[in-house]
């Protein structure tokens, strides 16, 4: 099960947002996910503090960060320097495509550092790819369709994972992954699969009509 993922060798540190975060635990594998990319993780400070706000509504994501944080899986990436003055205009520059604190933390480090950027929001890449087109973005699916990841996970492990980010952090899909991520879903389980748009999650329901 092919695909072109965005990443590659180039790639020297990676910061991942939250919506990315929040995918790779949903997997239950992001430990191994991320320990085998063959570059640095990071996790800009806005963002971990945005997971950690949300333990107040329930969500477990900012423990799960915590422990990728203390097996330095993945290191802390505060906001400094050149990045601040990006940072402070973001969420208020754009109006109605204003973002939030995390999303223009990811986007202002990576701008300022060089890293890449792991950002799944369509807000957030049309911001990148309208003013900021010298970062490199990649998805959550980049990074489980890069090479070492699908080499760490067996293909029963990563049919769980990409199934659990689509039905439990209801993972956005671009266009050229939609092919590869429906690859791995069986088709009686696509209807649970919110995120994929509606002809896809109704792919089952035809089959079964025509079987009939």
């Amino acid at each position: 099960m092919a695909t072109s993922s965005s990443l590659s060798d180039a790639c020297e540190a990676l910061l991942l947002d939250a919506s990315v975060v929040v995918n790779l635990n949903a997997t239950g594998y992001s430990a191994q996910i991320l320990s085998a990319l063959p570059f640095n993780v990071l996790v800009p400070r806005p963002v971990i503090r945005e997971l950690r706000n949300g333990a107040a509504k329930g969500h477990a994501d900012a423990t799960d960060l915590d422990e990728l944080l203390n097996q330095s899986i993945v290191s802390e990436a505060p906001v400094v320097g050149a990045a601040q003055g990006e940072f402070i205009a973001l969420p208020s520059g754009f109006s109605v495509s204003s973002l939030g604190d995390g999303e223009a933390a990811t986007i202002a480090c990576a701008y300022s550092s060089g890293a890449w950027a792991a950002i799944d929001e369509r807000k957030a890449r049309r911001i990148c790819a309208d003013r900021y087109q010298t970062i490199q973005v990649v998805s959550t699916v980049d990074i489980l369709a890069y090479d070492s990841v699908s080499e760490t996970l067996t293909e029963d492990e990563m049919a769980k994972s990409v199934f659990a980010a689509l039905e439990v952090a209801n993972m956005h899909v671009h266009p050229e992954h939609l092919d590869w991520v429906t690859d791995w879903i069986d088709d009686h389980l696509l209807h649970r699969c919110l995120s994929l748009p509606r002809a896809i999650r109704e792919k089952h329901l035809r089959s079964r009509k025509s079987a009939s």
